[in-house]
């Protein structure tokens, strides 16, 4: 997995700017090895994985907290990263506007 070959559907499908596209698939090729292989499982079938990072799972993310799918990848890896942080960042919750 590399970072120019998962840009143009992140563009395309997911309608992230060239820009912001970039910044994503950049963090994504960085992930820990099991994030990277959870998400290729996504990305090349559209199966969710059921791993578990500090309780946390990608449907949990996309369910409790209203996040796509590409955004609970990269928070299991900020989980696995820093858990203290990312642990008080998702229990802090967001601000809804509207």
């Amino acid at each position: 997995m590399d970072a120019q070959s998962l840009i143009p559907r992140l563009v395309s499908e997911f309608s992230y700017p060239q820009a912001g596209a970039q910044l994503v698939a950049d963090k994504l090729v960085s992930c820990s090895p099991e994030i990277r292989v959870a998400f290729l499982e996504l990305w090349n079938t559209g199966r969710l994985t059921e791993m578990q990072i500090e309780g946390y799972t990608v449907q949990r993310l996309m369910t409790e907290h209203h996040m796509k799918p590409i955004a609970a990848f990269l928070t299991l890896d900020w989980l696995r990263r820093d858990p203290q942080k990312a642990l008080a960042s998702l229990k802090k919750g967001h601000d809804k506007v509207g």
